[in-house]
């Protein structure tokens, strides 16, 4: 038996007499000659060693074998065909697997609002969102391990090699001052950053974006905290601030996971110190069709559909400026009110 020479196109054909009733009607169903169908049928015969049909010039049907032959070609066909269209729904971004990597503050309020409309239009892929630092999410792009990478593009690891990743900006935040609502700072509309020369501070930890950034605009400023206690979460440097162990700064995406009782948040006063937003994929990098579904959505929404932290940029969509947006209604219940008062 040859069983594995016979093609999907004979089993069709195969099928298609049977459910026919006979090769004339099949020939028309199919608009084939009847002496083509003939010399499939023989062909297939020869190859399993067994009649399919028994026929006479009064008499069709399927022998037993060719019953099972059949049931067995049906089964085969209805399997590629609904593998053949879900990989081409696979190409076209229908279905699959997005996955993405990203900052915890972006995982918690930037991208929600971005999948739900993703979701509208591409139901059936299933979208894994995993945060790391912003070293780890660039481990994973390297790696390949994730469609797309979403991340703090200020590090110097990025900047400091262009030809190796393709970066698009999406959002430029400002950082606030983070402080415990007794603090003798709590009531200025501003903070310099001078201010927390003398003051116990809570820094983020070694491995976080905010980390390097913060160390960074207390250096350029010849500022050296009293006191520094640091954490990895932010959930844990907001509740050591609103302990009164001290003071911090965070940008505007972290702030609505640090809005627990007992704390305020302040603009600082001067040269804004910024975070930047954007969308790393080294170069080369082949995107699956959803994650250039997804890119494209980042590069075409407006800020106004998005739930954007006060004083926040975005880039993409014709950019605009976050200025009264944590004032409006959509916004309410996802961004903390920078004096301090969760809206």
């Amino acid at each position: 038996m040859k069983i594995d020479r016979i093609t999907l196109d004979q089993m069709r054909f195969v099928v298609t007499i049977a459910e026919q009733g006979g090769f004339t009607r099949a020939a028309e169903y199919m608009n084939q000659s009847q002496s083509n169908l003939s010399r499939t049928v023989s062909l297939v015969e020869r190859n399993i060693g067994v009649k399919i049909f028994d026929r006479t010039t009064r008499h069709f049907a399927l022998s037993d074998e060719g019953e099972q032959f059949v049931r067995m070609a049906r089964n085969v066909l209805e399997f590629y065909t609904r593998e053949a269209n879900y990989f081409r729904d696979y190409l076209n971004g229908v279905h699959g697997v997005l996955r993405i990597a990203t900052l915890p503050s972006l995982a918690a309020t930037f991208l929600p609002s971005l999948i739900v409309r993703f979701r509208q239009e591409f139901p059936d892929v299933r979208v894994e969102v995993t945060d790391f630092t912003a070293q780890e999410v660039l481990s994973r792009a390297v790696e390949g391990t994730i469609d797309l990478s979403i991340t703090a593009t200020d590090e110097d690891y990025i900047r400091d090699d262009p030809d190796r990743f393709d970066l698009l900006p999406l959002a430029t935040e400002e950082f606030f001052c983070v402080l415990p609502t007794g603090h003798a700072l709590a009531n200025a509309e501003e903070v310099e950053w001078t201010q927390l020369r003398d003051e116990s501070f809570v820094s983020f930890g070694d491995s976080s974006s905010v980390r390097r950034i913060v160390d960074r605009a207390l250096a350029s400023r010849d500022v050296q905290p009293a006191q520094t206690v640091s954490a990895r979460s932010v959930s844990s440097v907001a509740g050591m601030c609103a302990a009164g162990i001290g003071a911090s700064a965070a940008p505007g995406f972290v702030l609505p996971l640090m809005n627990v009782p007992g704390l305020v948040f302040r603009p600082f006063a001067g040269e804004p110190v910024t975070r930047t937003i954007g969308l790393v994929t080294p170069k080369g990098r082949t995107r699956t069709k959803a994650a250039v579904a997804f890119a494209q959505l980042l590069n075409t929404v407006n800020a106004k559909d998005l739930h954007l932290p006060e004083r926040t940029t975005w880039h993409q969509g014709g950019g605009q400026r976050a200025k009264e947006h944590a004032n409006s209604p959509s916004a309410d219940a996802h961004t903390p009110d920078p004096r301090g008062r969760a809206q």
